[in-house]
Parts: structure tokens; C-alpha cells; sequence
């Protein structure tokens, strides 16, 4: 009878915990409803909920994220079923506690909870404590417009294990968000980009390589902030990018993209900040930088310059006997060049040449090794002959102006008033402060340009750009990049224009800086009629001073249809005052003079 009652005990007793199991899952359920537990910042961050126009939530998380069907859209059906998959007496109750960490944690805090309903997760404690992560770094790589991806330039984040002293801090691992691209390129590249078509996740690596992706293969500087968030903030973090393996959203080139969603992880380790919410229709990587250091979330910023950084500056204090020498010695492996320079002439091209080299093997993705060698023994035969090179050190990005600008004016057409007014939604023109941003470039994207004529009193739409985006960078005697520039807009009275440039650019040693373009010109002002382009040269010159910026340029254009041609010179100078631009422009354009003044805010 005995060993029949345990016999019937035992067939009963899972049922009895799972009883007990539904009442705790249904205890811990009217809780969270009582308390209306998804309204809390904390869930809504956990969820990367956004408020819709209609008021509603909607996450752009795609993928295995969410629990619930309707979780993606409604935080209280994720929340409940949140409760019911974690705490229920499945077996599956524990691998969805160790998969989500950050919720587990969080309901363990907020629930009246039991401690015999959390799990222990040992293979993801010993992950963490040997990742050691206890602080995070901000990470902005300056622009590039060479790449259409990073024309804003890019934000991703560093996981510091404060044992990684010094150099050991390239073992610490970076977090990055990224567009899924394949192989895609060019036009196609940037169109599936602007329009949501590539999907987009976060990855982890460790920091040496994302440096030798940005540094070294594309160039670009680096500047770090410590994101000033504790210990706890951090791990939790850590726990919420866990939960996040297999998901991913669509990625958007200008609106959800790396920063936006860096933005929006660092809102989970601090949720009562609203730092996404602050971006709509763009979200560009160096506004979001201010707008982490404006909430006081960023400090000890450092620079780590690229390659190609250092590479330019050896090549600038070079003379033209030292230039000609480089090129022999790292094209042909010819010294003997070196023979007619000083000592100190010798040992500053030698390093130019190891300092080309080290760029060239990223580049080319090909080793270089004899030949820096065999460099490095000529070097060092010579002795201590040169000081540390000076390069010299761009701007903080924290210093540069915001992308999106309003300018007020006035100014004359052919020697009638007007009064300007123009909204630039991003980024830059050439007379622009260019902080954390590709020197002597332009890239603008929707702005609009009205002009009212106070004597006829007449408002005109003077100049709606799409976009506008012009890419320099300097010859040298060993590369000979191609400077571009493409427009594309609306003049007076919605007349469509369609302008195309392209040649080289050289770099001169005046002021801060100076650089002047020689291209070839395409402007095609009609395209509702048979294409009948203006073509001809033009000369550019830039130069900049802390503070300042002016150019000065010249261009002939001719049309063979019409049989005739035009000149159209133009002068710009631009000085920071305050928190403003104070900007001067003038043209003269097929004989008809155009000046304005305006103040940019």
C-alpha cells in the first residue's frame, strides 16, 4: 500500500509544481499589470520601443528578439509574455533567463520576486568576468565621402577592461553596428542604403581590429570618450547586447543607422535620458556626439591619428629634391637619389618612405616587409638626426558646428536688394567649419534657399539643393587621387540642374592650410530639354585658419550649341564669432554680379 501511495505521488507531484509555477507566473503577471510595468522607460529601452505619430509604440527590431507575436508593437503583450516565458516550469525557463539577461535582471528588481525563480547562467558569468568590461568608450571616426556609408563619419562603442593598460587597451573589444552590405557597390550601394534595403546588426571584435579597419585601411582619425556610466550601468549593458544575438533592423544611411543605434543601446544603461528621441529625420554621427556631451556623458577624449594622417604630414616638410628622391626610392627601391641631400635630408625621406610604406601594405593588403627593412638599416646608419615629426592635430569634433543651419542675409542680384533666408537641413560647405570632418570638402543635402526682393516684393525660391557633395584630396608624387564633385538641384523658377566635376588637387604650405583644384566642368542647367551642357576648366582655391575660412575660384564655360561661352569668378570668407558664422559671398557669373551677407546659426 505503502510503495503504491509513493508510486501515486510521484505521477502527481510535476503536477502540483506546475500549479504552483502558473500561480507565480499569474502572481508576478497581476503585478506588472497593476503597476502598468510597460510604461516604464527602463522596459520601453529594453525593447527599443519609438513612439509612432499616432501615439502608439513600434520597435525596428527584427528578427528572433521578441517573445511575443505582437511584441514589436506592444510592450505590455511583450512584457506579459516576458513573465510567462522566464518564470515558467518549462525546462526552456532557463536557457530564455540566461538568453535574456538584462530582462531577467531588471523583473528581478521590479517583481517582488523569489530567489529560487532566477537561474544561475555560469557560462555567461565566466564570458563576462573574462571580458572584464567595467567602462565604455565612445568611438567617432571622421568622415569620409569617399565611402558613401561613412560620409557622416561613424560611431561605435569600446568595452574597456581597466587591466588594459596603455597599447593593451587595442585588446579590448569594440562594439559596432553596421549595415549588412555584401558585395554591392557603388550607385547601387548607396540607393539600398538611403531606402532601408540592406539590414543592419551589431557585431563585437576586438578594438585592434575595428583600428586597423579605420586607422590604417580607410585613413581616418579617431577620437575616444569615456562614457561616463558606472560599473553596473555597464555590465548591464553588456547583458542587453547579449540579448540582441539574432536580431537585426533595417538599416538607413541617415536615419537609423550606427549612431542612432548607439544612441539607443546607451539609452538601456541610462533610460530616463532621451538621446535618440532628439533625431527624426537624420541621425548624423557627429551631431550625436555633441549630444551626448551636451547630457554630460563624455569626457577624457583622445585622439588616435591614422596612418595616413602621419604619412601626410612627413610628405609636407619634404623639398622638391627630397620628393623626387621618395618616389624613386619606393617605386624603383632606389637610393641612390639620396647622395645629393644633407644628413637630416637623408633621414626625413628615408621615414617618409617607411611611413608610405606601412599605408601602402594596408591599401594593397600586400606585406612590404624586406623593403621596410632594408629602409629602416639606411635609417639607422645615419643616427639621431631628425626630431619627432609634427603633425598637426585636428580639431575635436565637440568643437564643430551642427549639421543643420539657418542663414539670415542680405544681399544684391544685378544691383536689386534682396533679403536671404535659408535652411540647410546637412551638412557642410567648403567656407563651413570642417571639425572632425574631411578637410576642403562639401557635402549638402536638402537645403532650400528663398530670397525676397524687397522692390517688387517678391519672394523666390532662388535654390533648392538635393544634394551637393565635393571630395578633394591632395596629389602627391606617389598618388594621384581623383577630386569629384556632383550637384544636383533646382535653380530659379524650379529649373533642374544637373553639374558634374572632376581633376586634382594639390596641397600648399600657407596659413593652416591651403589647397587648390584644377577641374574639369559639366553644368547641365536644363534638364527638361535635350542635355546641351556648359563645359570648361575651373580653379579653386581654400585655405583655412582657426577661425577662418575663405576661397577664391574661376571658371570658363562654353556651349557649342549656342557658340558661345562665360567666365564665373566668386570669393567667400567666413569667420567664427561666438556660437555663429559670420559669412561674406560674392559672384559674378556671365557678367551679372551677386553679393550676400549672412549670419549662420
Amino acid at each position: 500500500m505503502v510503495r503504491n501511495f509513493l508510486f501515486c505521488l510521484f505521477l502527481i507531484a510535476p503536477l502540483f509544481t506546475w500549479g504552483f509555477s502558473l500561480d507565480k507566473v499569474s502572481a508576478y503577471q497581476k503585478q506588472a499589470i497593476e503597476r502598468e510595468m510597460w510604461k516604464d522607460p527602463q522596459w520601453i529601452r529594453l525593447g527599443h520601443y519609438r513612439k509612432t505619430w499616432l501615439g502608439d509604440f513600434k520597435s525596428p527590431l527584427l528578427g528572433n528578439f521578441f517573445l511575443s507575436s505582437q511584441g514589436s508593437v506592444s510592450p505590455r503583450e511583450e512584457l506579459l509574455k516576458t513573465i510567462e516565458v522566464l518564470f515558467s516550469s518549462d525546462e526552456s525557463a532557463k536557457k530564455y533567463q540566461c538568453h535574456y539577461l538584462a530582462r531577467t535582471s531588471w523583473l528581478k528588481g521590479a517583481l517582488k520576486m523569489d530567489a529560487q525563480d532566477i537561474v544561475a547562467c555560469p557560462e555567461r558569468d565566466a564570458w563576462k568576468k573574462q571580458l572584464g568590461a567595467t567602462e565604455l568608450f565612445l568611438v567617432f571616426a571622421s568622415s569620409d565621402l569617399n565611402s558613401a556609408g561613412s560620409s557622416f563619419g561613424h560611431t561605435f562603442l569600446r568595452l574597456h577592461n581597466p587591466k588594459n593598460v596603455k597599447q593593451l587597451e587595442l585588446l579590448d573589444y569594440g562594439i559596432n553596428y553596421a549595415a549588412m552590405t555584401g558585395p554591392d557597390g557603388g550607385a547601387l550601394y548607396a540607393l539600398k542604403g538611403l531606402f532601408g534595403f540592406y539590414p543592419g546588426n551589431y557585431s563585437m571584435l576586438p578594438y585592434y581590429q575595428k583600428m586597423r579597419e579605420y586607422t590604417n585601411l580607410e585613413g581616418r582619425n579617431l577620437w575616444e570618450y569615456r562614457l561616463n556610466l558606472s560599473s553596473s550601468e555597464v555590465s548591464f549593458l553588456i547583458d542587453h547586447l547579449l540579448e540582441l544575438e539574432g536580431s537585426y533592423a533595417d538599416y538607413y544611411f541617415l536615419s537609423d543607422n550606427c549612431s542612432q543605434q548607439i544612441l539607443e543601446l546607451i539609452e538601456v544603461a541610462k533610460p530616463h535620458l532621451d538621446l535618440s528621441g532628439q533625431f527624426h529625420d537624420a541621425t548624423i554621427p557627429l551631431d550625436t556626439v555633441k549630444t551626448l556631451n551636451d547630457h554630460w556623458l563624455l569626457s577624457d577624449e583622445k585622439l588616435r591619428l591614422s596612418l595616413q594622417t602621419e604619412w601626410r604630414a612627413r610628405y609636407a616638410g619634404l623639398n622638391l629634391a627630397q620628393k623626387n628622391a621618395l618616389k624613386k626610392i619606393v617605386r624603383h627601391q632606389d637610393t641612390s637619389s639620396l647622395a645629393s641631400l644633407d644628413v637630416k635630408e637623408k633621414a626625413e625621406t628615408l621615414e617618409a618612405s617607411i611611413s608610405y610604406l606601412a599605408v601602402k601594405e594596408y591599401r594593397e593588403e600586400k606585406e612590404y616587409k624586406n623593403e621596410k627593412y632594408a629602409l629602416s638599416v639606411t635609417r639607422a646608419r645615419l643616427g639621431p638626426q631628425t626630431s619627432p615629426v609634427q603633425i598637426p592635430q585636428p580639431r575635436s569634433p565637440l568643437s564643430s558646428p551642427n549639421s543643420v543651419a539657418w542663414y539670415l542675409g542680405y544681399g544684391q542680384f544685378d544691383h536689386e536688394d534682396f533679403y536671404r533666408f535659408k535652411f540647410r537641413r546637412a551638412f557642410h560647405d567648403l567656407l563651413s567649419d570642417d571639425s572632425g570632418l574631411s578637410p576642403f570638402s562639401h557635402l549638402e543635402i536638402l537645403s532650400f534657399d528663398f530670397r525676397y526682393f524687397s522692390e517688387n516684393q517678391n519672394l523666390d525660391l532662388y535654390e533648392a539643393v538635393l544634394l551637393k557633395s565635393f571630395s578633394t584630396a591632395p596629389v602627391t608624387t606617389l598618388d594621384t587621387p581623383v577630386s569629384w564633385r556632383v550637384e544636383v538641384g533646382t535653380m530659379p523658377k524650379l529649373v533642374p540642374y544637373f553639374n558634374l566635376a572632376a581633376g586634382f588637387s594639390f596641397d600648399f604650405s600657407f596659413l593652416e592650410a591651403t589647397r587648390i583644384s584644377l577641374l574639369g566642368v559639366s553644368e547641365n542647367l536644363n534638364l527638361t530639354e535635350v542635355a546641351q551642357p556648359y563645359l570648361g576648366p575651373e580653379i579653386l582655391l581654400m585655405t583655412k585658419t582657426p577661425g577662418m575660412r575663405a576661397l577664391v575660384g574661376t571658371k570658363y564655360l562654353y556651349n557649342t550649341s549656342e557658340g558661345r561661352g562665360f567666365f564665373e569668378n566668386k570669393a567667400g570668407v567666413s569667420f567664427d564669432v561666438l556660437n555663429f558664422e559670420i559669412r561674406f559671398e560674392g559672384r559674378v557669373r556671365d557678367e551679372l554680379p551677386e553679393f550676400t551677407a549672412s549670419v549662420i546659426f
